[in-house]
């Protein structure tokens, strides 16, 4: 009965996330009509700057909120459920109002020195509308993904990427020409706008579906209770997460640069990083949605399971997920292999991604694995661990990078050496921290 309970919502979350995917890959493609390669190569430079703000904003609390509301569904405690959602927003909001002034205080330093181009500061300061959504929003679908109460949520996630499509050709139609907006800080004001309409239904569909509970005193000391599960739990999750951006975004600019060291031209080096982090990567990206889609639900059900002793109930999810993830890989590696010229005609208009696309899919199952493996030591308990195993996996990254991207025969083929080789680490390590896992193994 429980595991036929999970296999359904595994499936509405993935069915809604595969639509949802679909929109954003559709959309992608219409962003690399409107900015082209190059583009596309500027959009890669700024966006790993404005997604590491958003993890040090919010990053973690969907997993750490929806297991702390699946545990307080299972106590049947729902005066403290509520507490928790309206302390947690809050919290989640001031935060986001520091971290915003950040970004405007660190907004021309980082698009002049770092990335090199002073033209790129207000792409970074379109961030900080999404920023406060953002602190609303995750800590609602949280809540609703811990009770397992999916559908509502994706029909509004999905409304919200629909609607970027008539966003942006209004953007672009009556501000591209009007000042010195770069199209790129349209996309995220495109993204804002989004998020906006999605912030409002989430808090009136929570408002309809709230249990009646009394409720809990707002006082230092239920502030103190509710904080701390939350920020112990999400800070290891933020923080391995800000760093796989910070790493993106430098490994964004050591590939330019080695490839400029190499003979390339500028913008001969942004062409060939959009064509692989904007074109390639979301073609490998799309299968992930069914790997993600299992791991936020499993997430809180394991988490469950190991605290109440169930442990047998524990693997067989987990061995299960496994399987799950690396049959998605092998699917998608011959598709890919298979097809790999067909696709980048098909999708881009472009004849030279085959290459890319084949490597792409070889890398697939290790990547789906890979990423699983960390979820399920999140659902354990061990974040600690996971940005342990995390930071050595992007130090590796880096080095790994600046060896291969300056070869002449491999360049922007050196980028999928190097992932396939640090995640190939990241795996053992994560798998060997799993096996050691003493309540997972231990015989009831």
């Amino acid at each position: 009965m429980f595991f036929g309970k999970v296999k359904q919502n595994i499936m509405v979350l993935t069915i809604s996330n595969l639509v949802i995917g679909l929109i954003e890959f559709v959309f992608n493609m219409y962003l690399s009509r409107i900015l082209g390669a190059e583009g596309l190569g500027v959009l890669s430079l700024v966006s790993p700057i404005n997604a590491l703000f958003l993890s040090f904003m919010t990053e973690g609390l969907v997993v750490t909120i929806s297991k702390i509301s699946a545990k307080h569904q299972h106590d049947g405690n729902y005066s403290a459920m509520a507490s928790n959602i309206r302390i947690s927003t809050c919290f989640s909001f001031f935060w986001s109002l520091c971290l915003t002034g950040l970004v405007w205080i660190t907004a021309t330093p980082l698009a002049t020195w770092f990335l090199g181009d002073s033209n790129l500061v207000y792409p970074i300061l379109a961030t900080c509308p999404l920023m406060l959504l953002m602190s609303i929003s995750n800590i609602v679908k949280g809540h609703f993904l811990g009770l397992a109460k999916i559908k509502i949520p994706a029909m509004i996630n999905i409304s919200e990427k629909l609607l970027r499509f008539p966003i942006l050709y209004c953007l672009i139609r009556f501000f591209l020409g009007a000042g010195n907006f770069h199209p790129v800080t349209l996309v995220y004001l495109c993204y804002a706008i989004g998020e906006m309409q999605s912030v409002l239904f989430l808090l009136i569909y929570y408002k309809k579906t709230k249990p009646a509970a009394p409720r809990i005193p707002v006082t230092p000391k239920e502030i103190s209770r509710t904080l701390k599960p939350l920020v112990l739990g999400a800070t290891p999750i933020c923080l391995t997460q800000c760093l796989l951006e910070f790493v993106n975004a430098f490994s964004s600019v050591i590939v330019k640069s080695r490839l400029c060291s190499i003979g390339y031209t500028a913008a001969e080096s942004l062409a060939l990083l959009g064509k692989y982090k904007g074109m390639v990567f979301p073609l490998m990206n799309y299968p992930m949605i069914l790997v993600g889609s299992a791991c936020s639900i499993v997430v809180p059900r394991i988490a469950t399971m190991v605290s109440s002793g169930k442990s047998h109930f524990a693997r067989r999810l987990i061995k299960r997920s496994l399987l799950l993830a690396f049959t998605i890989g092998c699917i998608t590696c011959m598709v890919f292999w298979s097809f790999a010229e067909d696709m980048g005609v098909f999708f881009y208009g472009r004849e030279d991604l085959g290459p890319m696309i084949r490597l792409a899919g070889v890398c697939s199952p290790l990547l789906y694995i890979t990423a699983t493996t960390t979820s399920l030591l999140i659902s354990i308990g061990k974040e600690a661990q996971s940005f342990r195993n995390s930071l050595l996996q992007q130090l590796l990254l880096l080095i790994f990078l600046i060896l291969f991207t300056g070869v002449p025969k491999l360049n922007i083929y050196g980028y999928i050496l190097a992932i396939a080789l640090s995640n190939t680490v990241l795996l053992l390590q994560n798998l060997y921290a799993l096996r050691r896992e003493q309540r997972l193994w231990k015989r009831a």
